[in-house]
């Protein structure tokens, strides 16, 4: 076999190992799904339903009610509200408690009846990671 076939050859079992790992992630995890803000998603109507959706908010405090494995929760943005609807098999941040403001991104899909369903839950709290300089020699 000349050179060129098994250059020929070589690159077209790269591409299709490519292809294959990329259509594998794009399924197996929402890394596709859009970005929205709480007010994105409720401006978008309809069509928000029929779309893979990450969407960023603060968690309103004192709004989870947790019901054996359910978790229910309320995440805002100025005034708009999204009820959410937890139904991930993922352990919950330790960091999401009532008594918390934290940002809140959660992976899910928007129901017809207005419940966004998440799959995946991911809390941040600013202060908690923040460097503490209070100590630090100047």
């Amino acid at each position: 076999m000349n050179n060129k076939i098994k250059f020929i050859v070589g690159s077209a079992v790269i591409i299709a190992a490519v292809i294959v790992l990329a259509v594998q992630g794009m399924q197996e995890d929402s890394t596709m799904s859009y970005s929205k803000s709480v007010s994105e998603v409720q401006l978008m109507g309809s069509r928000a339903r029929s779309l893979s959706l990450k969407v960023n908010g603060s968690l309103k405090k004192g709004s989870i009610i947790r019901n054996n494995l359910d978790l229910d929760f309320v995440i805002t943005e100025g005034n708009s509200e999204l009820l959410i609807h937890y139904i991930g098999k993922d352990p919950i941040p330790d960091t999401f408690n009532n008594e918390m403001d934290a940002e809140v991104v959660v992976s899910g899909r928007l129901a017809e009846d207005g419940v966004f369903n998440a799959e995946r839950i991911q809390a941040k709290c600013a202060s908690k990671y923040e460097a503490d300089y209070s100590s630090a020699a100047i």
